[in-house]
């Protein structure tokens, strides 16, 4: 697996060879991040569940000007720094270990603000719905021209897209995976 395009293109990122990481195909990381393309360079990126990292280095090597990264799996996270170290990532990035919901409410009381949100978690598990419910109560975590994406399987009919705050902009279904793209509300001020 590479990166598809940008200042890191052609930069391999490894795999792990244990289960529970479920790396994009890349067809799909490029129907997303062409999706993205527009929103990146204008704020910090946001992988709530960093697998191989794919997602982050895209983000990085299109133009992203930082990224925060959550892994869960200590195995998983040494292999992440290994494909940033391997790709020679200049940009800032803030790889913290722990689960994805508890690790974004940190990120609510410390204020923090992103251009881009990436949900995609481990199937089945009812992640994709706990944390589009704290982006969805707290959507000053996108900046005003930001968005956030969930990814999940096209058979997964638990997945609740309308939301009270977050606007939701589009569904693409690409095959056997959906992604659903979702708007801050407008004129959202930042939490005090």
């Amino acid at each position: 697996m590479r990166v598809i395009s940008g200042k890191y293109a052609r930069r391999a990122i490894d795999s792990p060879e244990w289960a529970g990481v479920r790396p994009l195909l890349s067809r799909l990381r490029r129907a997303v991040f062409d999706t993205l393309m527009p929103y990146l360079p204008h704020g910090p990126f946001l992988d709530l569940f960093g697998g191989t990292g794919a997602f982050t280095l895209e983000a990085l090597s299109r133009g992203a000007p930082s990224a925060t990264t959550v892994e869960l799996d200590p195995r998983t996270a040494k292999l992440i720094q290994g494909n940033l170290a391997h790709a020679k990532v200049q940009e800032p990035v803030d790889l913290r270990l722990g689960d994805a919901v508890q690790v974004l409410q940190e990120l609510v009381r410390e204020g923090k603000r992103y251009n881009v949100i990436a949900i995609a978690p481990p199937y089945r598990e009812g992640l994709e719905n706990k944390i589009l419910d704290i982006l969805d109560a707290h959507p000053q975590l996108l900046l005003p021209d930001g968005i956030a994406f969930v990814q999940y399987p096209e058979d997964d009919k638990s997945i609740i897209t309308e939301r009270d705050q977050l606007e939701l902009w589009r569904t693409k279904n690409y095959g056997q995976t959906i992604f659903t793209y979702y708007f801050p509300p407008e004129d959202v001020p930042p939490e005090e």
